[in-house]
Order: structure tokens, then C-alpha cells, then sequence
């Protein structure tokens, strides 16, 4: 059997197997296959998503879908204590030659205590985060502009240095953030960037006053979903949930 015949196979095969996901879309019990505000941990998150493009196509999935996805820049996560901050986002900007409200929101999720926050500013849900998992971090010495902190993909040994001297020892632990002066233009809160794989967090958090943290949510817990073929990993096209 030729190549082109086993691709051919393939795509008929995957193609069946969407037919009847399609078919059986009444008994998804996950995560909803659209936008939501509700809590859900990230793995029935990640599930979701994957199943809305296995049944639509990999291609513009973030802008059609209007789901909750991880980027490709951030795929890991942070943990401090028993907390753990997994970033996700949401497109829900219209698409191209339309016209419509929305715009790029952004979560973060604490799966441990089930909580999350929802922004359109990434550094809001990191700043509510430390908020809820790392108290007392907005009292940590701010790394001044003088001090270059990084040298390509490490910290430089004057920053190291600075930073062991001043910051106190239960905030030299594993998840633990530090904060940076930085330039107007590059205030962005950078995950893993901190001596012990936490946040770098711009000196700018500072200037927002602590948010009222979202109380626990409540967990989904929700039966098991067997489809009759995995979901291709490559770039798949299919028709529309309406379709």
C-alpha cells in the first residue's frame, strides 16, 4: 500500500471518528465546547479545547473557538507552597470582516484551593494570584533599574547577589517571586523568571491597590468522556458545530 493511500485511510478514519463525536455531542459532560466564566480545572479545560478541534480543525481554533487555551509561550506552571497558578486565555474578538464586542481576556487558575480570576490584563490575574497564594509578597524589596537582572537567560551574579541579601529567607523558596524597576514599555509580569522559577514581577503591581480575592469555587465534577478514536495531533479541518 502506497503513501498516499495510508494518508487517505487516515483521513477517512478520522473523519468517521468526528462524524460520530459529532454525533454524540449530547453526552459531552466536560468542560462547555464554547466560552465560560465558571471555575473548571485546567485538565477538563485542556480537554475541552482539545476536543472542540478535533471536531472543527486546528486552524484559527482560538479565534472560532472562543475557548480557554494555554499559549504556546506558557505551557507550565507555577507553584508556590501547595498553590499552583496555571494561565490560560480566551479570544473572544470578532473575527476579520465582522463587527462585534470582545476582546482577550485572560485566567488564571489555583487548582488546589479551586479558585480563579479573570482579567483582560494578564498582570491583573497574576497580581490577584500572588494576592491569594503569596502573602506579603507586595512588601518585597523592589530590584532598582540600576541593577541589570538578567543577562540573556539567566540572572546576572550582581542581581543574585542583591536580591540574597535583601529578600527575606522565607521568600528564597521554590515559586517565590521577585520585583523589577523596569521601563515603561516592558511591564509585563514574566513566569520563571525569578531566582527559585517564579515570577518576575514589575514594580508597576505596586501601584494597584490588592483586589478582593474570589472566594473557593465550586468543583464540576463530571463523568468520563471515552471517544471512540484520539483526537489527531496535526492540523485538521472539519465543519462547525452548526454545520
Amino acid at each position: 500500500m502506497d503513501r498516499q493511500t495510508d494518508g487517505q485511510l487516515a483521513f477517512d478514519f478520522d473523519e468517521f471518528a468526528r462524524e460520530e463525536a459529532r454525533d454524540r455531542l449530547d453526552e459531552w459532560a466536560g468542560a462547555p465546547l464554547r466560552f465560560t466564566q465558571d471555575y473548571y480545572p485546567p485538565k477538563l479545560l485542556d480537554e475541552a479545547f482539545e476536543h472542540w478541534t478535533f471536531l472543527n480543525g486546528r486552524f484559527g481554533s482560538h479565534a472560532r473557538s472562543h475557548m480557554w487555551h494555554r499559549m504556546l509561550w506558557n505551557p507550565e506552571t507555577t507553584e508556590f507552597g501547595e498553590h499552583r497558578a496555571e494561565l490560560f486565555n480566551a479570544e473572544l474578538r470578532p473575527e476579520a470582516g465582522t463587527e462585534g464586542p470582545g476582546g482577550l481576556l485572560a485566567q488564571i487558575v489555583c487548582e488546589p484551593c479551586e479558585w480563579h480570576a479573570i482579567d483582560e490584563d494578564e498582570n491583573i490575574v497574576v497580581e490577584q494570584w500572588h494576592d491569594h497564594a503569596v502573602p506579603g509578597w507586595r512588601d518585597l524589596p523592589v530590584v532598582p533599574a540600576s541593577i541589570r537582572v538578567r543577562d540573556g537567560s539567566s540572572l546576572t551574579k550582581l542581581a543574585m547577589t542583591w536580591i540574597r541579601e535583601r529578600y527575606p529567607q522565607h521568600m528564597q523558596v521554590p515559586g517565590a517571586p521577585i520585583i523589577t524597576a523596569r521601563q515603561s514599555f516592558a511591564t509585563r509580569h514574566v513566569p520563571r523568571y525569578s531566582p527559585w522559577n517564579g515570577y518576575d514581577l514589575a514594580s508597576v503591581a505596586l501601584d494597584r491597590p490588592a483586589r478582593q480575592v474570589p472566594g473557593p469555587s465550586v468543583r464540576r465534577e463530571v463523568p468520563p468522556f471515552t471517544p471512540t478514536a484520539q483526537a489527531p495531533r496535526g492540523i485538521v479541518r472539519g465543519r462547525g458545530l452548526t454545520d
